[in-house]
């Protein structure tokens, strides 16, 4: 039986996030159903309105669509959240959205990458890919990254 295509996982370590707790031993932020609890302890208490999903929320397990039930859990969980009152504006002015969140980011020197960017990104290692006759090759270090992304 012959073999068309062998996939290599790359390996993985979610990293802390400032201001959010993080459990160092299981790489993940300490949750219940995505939701972020203060700490990774049985007394530790849910940090309203925060939540998490994917690696970081589980570890790094599953295959691609584990990260569809995980999502679709915390979904659920800021869903319930917000039925029940938990989860609410803290004025009733609207929310300042994309610009809001970009504004954020740049005030706290998050460097992002636009959806542009990520094609570039996904033509370099493809055209990398072919050259070994691979589907794709892919970039490894964020330095790699960042130069493709912003050519």
């Amino acid at each position: 039986m012959k073999c068309g295509l062998v996939l290599k996982s790359v390996g993985y370590k979610s990293i802390p996030v400032d201001g959010l707790p993080f459990d160092h031993r299981k790489g993940i932020v300490p949750n219940v159903r995505g939701r972020v609890l203060s700490e990774a302890s049985e007394d530790a208490q849910v940090e309203k309105g925060l939540y998490v999903c994917g690696w970081l929320k589980r570890g790094p397990t599953g295959i691609i669509a584990t990260n569809l039930y995980c999502a679709e859990e915390t979904v659920a969980s800021i869903s319930e959240d917000v039925e029940r009152g938990v989860v609410t504006s803290r004025s009733g002015l609207s929310k300042p959205g994309r610009e809001g969140l970009l504004q954020l980011l740049d005030s706290r020197n998050v460097k992002i990458v636009p959806f542009g960017g990520w094609e570039k990104i996904d033509s370099e290692e493809k055209r990398r890919g072919s050259l070994k006759n691979k589907p794709r090759e892919k970039l490894t270090s964020w330095q790699d990254l960042l130069e493709v992304a912003t050519k």
